[in-house]
């Protein structure tokens, strides 16, 4: 665990506060990152947030790790969280208790596939779902990828400007010592 921890501190500090780049480019790249991590396109949110970067000229070395959050192990939890979002903003009757979801699992074993009712009711109750879970991380994603872009701007604008005060300290103080030598 302190190896993941000192691989993600050296990766912050290294690749993220010490880029070439701008500090709103650094942020715009966490920014974007976030808001496609939160959106229901797993399977392409890489290649998505990829586009996304270099079409806003946003840090893509910022941008793709922030992307994966959403993995295997955290998509219940963020996409439950969503819909329940969603299903509040849409006032939906219950929100977070998931009706859609069961209703999903009400169809019975022996329906039959073929009968065009079926399907009709699959991609209605698929589309209300799907309506209620858009609409949620939508706007978790935009709450997040704005805070995201403003503290991380803030952090590597601070950071930088620390960092170059006490470059200036340094210099001044050598300055004072090889003025004293002499």
């Amino acid at each position: 665990m302190r190896d993941v921890h000192r691989r993600i501190r050296k990766f912050i500090i290294h690749k993220v506060l010490h880029a070439d780049d701008s500090p709103h480019v650094i942020a715009l790249g966490l920014g974007i990152g976030m808001f496609v991590a939160f959106l229901p396109l797993v399977g392409v949110q890489t290649l998505i947030a990829l586009a996304l970067a270099a079409v806003f000229r946003a840090n893509k070395a910022v941008c793709v790790p922030v992307v994966w959050i959403t993995n295997p192990a955290t998509l219940i939890p963020i996409y439950y969280g969503c819909l329940i979002v969603g299903q509040s903003v849409l006032n939906v009757s219950n929100p977070g208790s998931g009706e859609d979801m069961m209703s999903l699992r009400a169809f019975a074993p022996d329906a039959s596939v073929f009968e065009f009712e079926y399907w009709k009711q699959l991609i209605e109750t698929t589309l209300n779902f799907a309506t209620e879970l858009w609409v949620g991380c939508l706007i978790v994603a935009t709450i997040l990828s704005l805070g995201s872009y403003f503290s991380a701007r803030w952090i590597v604008t601070t950071y930088r400007e620390r960092r170059r005060r006490l470059r200036l300290e340094r210099q001044l103080f050598r300055a004072q010592l090889r003025k004293q030598a002499v």
